[in-house]
């Protein structure tokens, strides 16, 4: 294997593929990096066996090969050479890397010893989407995803079409997320699958900056579904189970509803949070909607002190205190886009539902905390 390529190409494709390798890999030859160079290209794959990530460099070869070299002492190396032109020859399963300045060898491990990676087939079904559209839909319900993996449904992300409306939702039974949004072609039948939240994540990074197309594939048969763009491949597999209903959680009514700006609330939040952090009952913050036209943020802590700030709001129902999560608070805050926010709530045990008024295409939940 002969090939040369731009030193900022290599180390961009490299970072972008190692975002699939785990640190606890199962496997040690999934902490290296596959590098395939033949048809005239540089194909470089990573992956943790649950998703790989695989993507084009461009690149001059002269020598069709393969190899799989240590990722982070790769990455590492190549992120800090300058802007140059390297040239890299396979010789023995060891990797020559050479510059005008530098030349490096790198001990690698013979290609087939590389597992054979999931591959759809041609029939599956498959959406385009707008990737930006995408992407930020990924990131304002995934962080409502799930971390302990007691239930692995509740750590994925919904994907579900219907009628040419792609629904994305997450919930980890104390918040939840759902946002819709349109494909570009509707001759797909529709489906419904659970797709890791942490790889989407990933996806919605990746992708974040391609084109204006973006094509997600499905294979329920097979337990896999890709997704790709500008010589970029992102496959994970799909959870296995059923999405809990989540609709019947979403109230139709609401007896009270205050409207804000979401800046006001999101530096209220940090404030108040800044004396909450010590409290015990997962960080508590009161947030009290008064009819006279505001909403005020209360925490307490007898190590630190105590905050109360007040932000304006258009106000509808009686007063009601009910007391929030700070960290769910921040974290839907720091993700939602829109100027201006509703919460509506029916009383203090009751969730917190948040929607933009401009729009009926995202909902959020919270489930309140118990004041003792």
């Amino acid at each position: 294997m002969i090939f040369t390529c731009l030193q900022e190409n290599l180390s961009k494709g490299i970072s972008t593929v190692g975002r699939a390798i785990s640190a606890r890999s199962p496997l040690p030859i999934l902490s290296n990096v596959l590098l395939v160079a033949e048809g005239g290209r540089l194909k470089l794959t990573a992956s943790n066996m649950e998703t790989s990530i695989t993507l084009y460099v461009g690149a001059s070869v002269e020598k069709d090969g393969a190899i799989t070299i240590p990722a982070k002492l790769f990455s590492e190396f190549v992120s800090n050479l300058s802007p140059s032109t390297l040239t890299a020859e396979l010789k023995d399963n060891i990797l020559h890397v050479s510059t005008d300045k530098t030349k490096s060898k790198f001990n690698g491990v013979d290609a087939s010893s590389y597992p054979s990676l999931p591959e759809l087939k041609a029939d599956s079904l498959f959406i385009e989407v707008d990737p930006k559209e995408f992407t930020s839909a990924v990131m304002l319900v995934a962080f409502s995803a799930a971390s302990d993996e007691t239930r692995p449904v509740l750590t994925g992300v919904l994907v579900h079409l219907k009628d040419g409306l792609l629904t994305l939702a997450s919930a980890d039974g104390y918040r939840l997320s759902e946002k819709t949004l349109k494909v570009k072609n509707n001759k797909t039948e529709d489906f419904s699958v659970i797709l890791p939240a942490k790889t989407l994540i990933e996806v919605s990074r990746i992708f974040s900056s391609v084109g204006d197309k973006l094509k997600i594939s499905i294979n329920k048969e097979d337990n896999l579904a890709l997704f790709e763009s500008e010589g970029i491949s992102v496959s994970t597999r799909i959870i296995d189970g059923a999405f809990p209903d989540y609709k019947k959680l979403i109230p139709s009514e609401a007896s009270h509803k205050a409207e804000f700006y979401s800046n006001d609330l999101l530096e209220a939040v940090k404030l108040t949070n800044v004396f909450s952090k010590g409290a015990e009952n997962h960080s508590p913050i009161t947030v009290h909607i008064n009819p006279e036209g505001y909403i005020s943020l209360a925490s307490v802590s007898t190590e630190s002190g105590e905050n109360k700030t007040k932000i304006e709001a258009t106000v509808e129902g009686d007063a009601l205190d009910v007391v929030f999560n700070s960290k769910f608070l921040l974290d839907f805050l720091n993700n939602i886009k829109a100027e201006r926010l509703i919460l509506s709530s029916n009383g203090n045990l009751t969730p917190g539902v948040v929607r933009a008024p401009e729009t009926d295409d995202y909902v959020h939940l919270i489930m309140p905390i118990r004041n003792q």
